[in-house]
C-alpha cells in the first residue's frame, strides 16, 4: 500500500548534463527515501521513452540499465535507499549500445555490469560514496564521458530530435505528421524509431499526451475530461479514457478520484517524476 506520508519521504531532483554530454544525455537525477519503520511506498509513473543507467545504494544496492518501459512503471520502495542516475535522450540508445537495435532493451531491466561489460563496483563507489549529490553526479558524468559515444551519428541524432519535437509540440498527434516533419516515409520512420529509440512513433505520441493528461489531473487543472481530451488532440473523451486506462489500469476519472477524493492512504499518483527508480 502507498501512503501520502511515506510518499513525502521520497525525494528526487534532476540536474542538467554538462555541455559535453548534452547531445546524448537528457538529465542526471537523484532520488532518496527513508521509510524505516513505515509502510512501503509504491511509485507508479508513465515513464519517458528513455533509457536510464542507475546506481543504487542502501538496502537494495544495484547497478542497472533500464530500457524504455512500454507499460506503467511500478516499484515498491522499502527501508532506506538512494539512487544516482543518468537518463539518455529519447532516441540516443546507441550512444550506450553502439550498433545494437534499441528495441532489444525495451521493457527490460538489465544488470549494468552484464550489458556494459566488466565490474562497475569501483564506479558505483565513486558515484554513491560522496554525501553531496553533485559530487557523486560529477563522478557519474566522468565515467559516462569515457563510456558513452558522445557524437551520435546522423540517424541517432535525427531520432532524438524528432522525439524532442513530439514532446515539445502538442499539435503533433499523428505518425503521418512526424513523417512529414522528418521527410521520411512512415515505414522508414518506424524503422528509425525501432533502431534508435526502442518504441514506435505512435506510442511516443500517445505517451507524451498521457503524461500531460496525468499531470493536469494530478494538479487539478482540468474540471472537464472532455475539455482535457480536446486539449490533447483526442477525437473525444472516450478515446482519451481508453488510452489512459490501457496505460495505467485506471480511467482518467478514477485516477482523479484517487488523487483528490481517495483515502489518506491512496496512491498520490506519479511518484518522483519520470525517473526509473
Amino acid at each position: 500500500m502507498s501512503s501520502r506520508v511515506s510518499g513525502a519521504r521520497v525525494t528526487s531532483r534532476t540536474f542538467a548534463p554538462s555541455p559535453a554530454l548534452a547531445g546524448v544525455v537528457d538529465c542526471l537525477w537523484v532520488a532518496a527515501w527513508d521509510l524505516r519503520g513505515e509502510p512501503p511506498h509504491v511509485v507508479e509513473l508513465l515513464a519517458d521513452p528513455c533509457v536510464n543507467i542507475s546506481f543504487e545504494g542502501g538496502d537494495a544496492a544495484e547497478r542497472r540499465v533500464v530500457g524504455v518501459s512500454p507499460r506503467l512503471w511500478r516499484r515498491e520502495l522499502r527501508g532506506q535507499g538512494r539512487v544516482r542516475a543518468l537518463k539518455l535522450r529519447a532516441g540516443a540508445v546507441q550512444a550506450l549500445w553502439p550498433g545494437q537495435e534499441a528495441s532489444r532493451l525495451t521493457g527490460r531491466v538489465l544488470p549494468a555490469d552484464d550489458l556494459l561489460g566488466g565490474d562497475l563496483a569501483d564506479v558505483a563507489a565513486r558515484v554513491l560514496g560522496p554525501e553531496e549529490d553533485r559530487e557523486g553526479l560529477a563522478a557519474l558524468e566522468a565515467w559516462a564521458a569515457t563510456r558513452l559515444v558522445l557524437r551520435p551519428d546522423e540517424r541517432s541524432r535525427r531520432c532524438a530530435d524528432l522525439a524532442a519535437r513530439i514532446a515539445a509540440d502538442p499539435g503533433i498527434t499523428s505518425v503521418a505528421r512526424v513523417a512529414e516533419i522528418a521527410g521520411l516515409g512512415e515505414r522508414a520512420l518506424q524503422r528509425l524509431f525501432r533502431e534508435h529509440l526502442g518504441a514506435p512513433p505512435k506510442w511516443v505520441i500517445r505517451r507524451v499526451r498521457l503524461q500531460e493528461a496525468a499531470l493536469r489531473l494530478e494538479r487539478g487543472e482540468e474540471a472537464s475530461l472532455a475539455a482535457l481530451a480536446a486539449r490533447l488532440g483526442y477525437a473525444d473523451q472516450a478515446h482519451l479514457a481508453r488510452d489512459f486506462k490501457a496505460a495505467t489500469g485506471r480511467t482518467p476519472g478514477a485516477f482523479r478520484r484517487t488523487v483528490w477524493g481517495g483515502s489518506p492512504d491512496a496512491p498520490a499518483g506519479g511518484g518522483p517524476g519520470n525517473l526509473a527508480l
